[in-house]
């Protein structure tokens, strides 16, 4: 079992366990253990919607070109901005602490 730490959109620490490949993507672990539905594209990098900043970590797996024109695309990506939804869920996971990022910020 493996463990990552993510900030919320009210900022709120929580952290989610997972095996390596029990879910296609991060986005998929994070909608089916605690947030509501969440990637209005489900899942094609075209919407932006499940848009992360990497505050700790790496995921160690390089950007597609869809994601990269996404990304370019948002207000506020930074260097650090993934697209949850083209994250694979596997052991580079383990520790890795981000931010969920959201029009709806509180913090």
């Amino acid at each position: 079992m493996y463990t990552l730490t993510y900030f919320d959109e009210f900022g709120d620490r929580c952290t989610a366990s997972f095996s390596t490949n029990e879910y296609h993507s991060l986005m998929e672990l994070l909608f089916d253990k605690y947030l509501e539905e969440w990637g209005e594209c489900k899942g094609r990098a075209w919407c932006g919607t499940c848009h992360i900043k990497i505050m700790e970590g790496s995921i160690g797996q390089e950007m597609e070109e869809e994601e990269k024109h996404t990304l370019s695309k948002i207000d506020g990506a930074t260097n650090e901005s993934r697209l949850a939804c083209q994250i694979p869920v596997n052991a580079a996971l383990n520790n890795l602490v981000f931010k969920i990022v959201s029009e709806n910020q509180y913090d």
